[in-house]
């Protein structure tokens, strides 16, 4: 399974010929190898980043080496930017604001609860003639 078979001509890649694990321990390099070369194996979030800093460094392109590595392409580019350092989570999005009377959104609400609003009926049909002329949703 380690070795390549005779007449293959996919290279092994390596990731150290003398340690099998980091000084602080937790990047275990033979599992990492073992990523590398797209066998299957568990990997911590730090032997991950590992891996896909060498595949990186060795020219494999974003999605081949998420898919050695077991990540997502944007998890890598995220590391990849974040200077392989697994990244912390962003702040989250502000929640929009609960729809007011006279917003297209409020319309479909007030169906939703069979209500009549004329105020929100006319912002709706507003934003849907804007739509139609302009293919944009977006206010002026």
């Amino acid at each position: 399974m380690i070795a390549n078979r005779p007449g293959s001509t996919r290279e092994r890649l390596y990731a150290s010929t003398t340690d099998t694990f980091d000084a602080d321990g937790d990047i275990d390099y033979i599992a990492v190898e073992y990523a590398l070369n797209g066998e299957p194996v568990k990997l911590t979030t730090a032997e991950k980043i590992h891996a896909a800093r060498i595949l990186n460094s060795r020219g494999y392109g974003v999605v081949d080496t998420a898919r050695r590595v077991g990540v997502t392409r944007d998890t890598v580019n995220a590391w990849q930017s974040n200077g392989w350092q697994q990244g912390k989570p962003g702040p989250k999005k502000p929640r929009r604001e609960p729809p007011k009377c006279g917003e297209p959104r409020m319309y479909r609400q007030h169906l939703r609860n069979g209500e009549k609003c004329d105020e929100c009926r006319a912002a709706n049909a507003a934003a849907d003639r804007r739509y139609r002329l302009t293919g944009s949703r977006a206010r002026a």
